[in-house]
């Protein structure tokens, strides 16, 4: 019986779903920039399905070229105006 308020996967689950691995998630929720949906008592992480376009934004903006911290800043407070700040400050660079 799950114990979650959404339908929760495993880190190494949402991993595969996501085209990552298991450490850049946990990377991710040690430095504040992405935390799982759920942790339980033992520190598993478990993460909801609804979190991939979370994820996905990262992702794009890793790839093309924004340090973590501006992502994490933009993740924090996103709105579309920031976001094309961000990109057209990265297309500058």
């Amino acid at each position: 019986m799950q114990k979650f308020s959404v339908p929760c996967i495993k880190t190494g689950d949402f991993a595969k779903l996501c085209n990552t691995n298991k450490r850049t998630l946990i990377h991710y929720d040690e430095i504040g920039l992405f935390s799982p949906a759920y942790t339980d008592e033992k520190g598993y992480r478990y993460y909801s399905e609804n979190q991939c376009d979370t994820f996905f934004t990262i992702t794009c903006l890793k790839e093309i070229g924004m340090p973590l911290k501006a992502i994490k800043q933009y993740i924090d407070h996103k709105n579309p105006v920031d976001l094309q700040t961000l990109l057209l400050q990265q297309q500058k660079k």
